[in-house]
């Protein structure tokens, strides 16, 4: 995790968060129980109490590993619900 964590720093971001999103890149988020939609146009993650849902273009899972994914791709729209 040192590496992430050495990204996100160089981009300003706080590794302590719930999510980061990287424009044009992608975007880490932690404590995902489960991924309910797929597809590269939206991702539904759900987490402990709520879930997010992502809209965008070419998103793609990166890595999922111990409830922390990595999406990749434009995400464009974060909603908590």
């Amino acid at each position: 995790m040192k590496l992430l964590e050495q990204i996100l720093g160089e981009l300003g971001a706080d590794d302590a968060k719930a999510f980061t999103v990287i424009p044009s890149f992608g975007g880490y988020f932690k404590s995902v129980r489960s991924v309910k939609e797929y597809s590269p146009e939206k991702i539904t993650l759900v987490l402990k109490k709520t879930a997010l849902t992502l809209e965008g273009e070419k998103m793609e899972i990166g890595k999922y590993f111990e409830q922390d994914i990595f999406i990749k791709g434009e995400i464009k729209v974060i909603k908590i619900d």
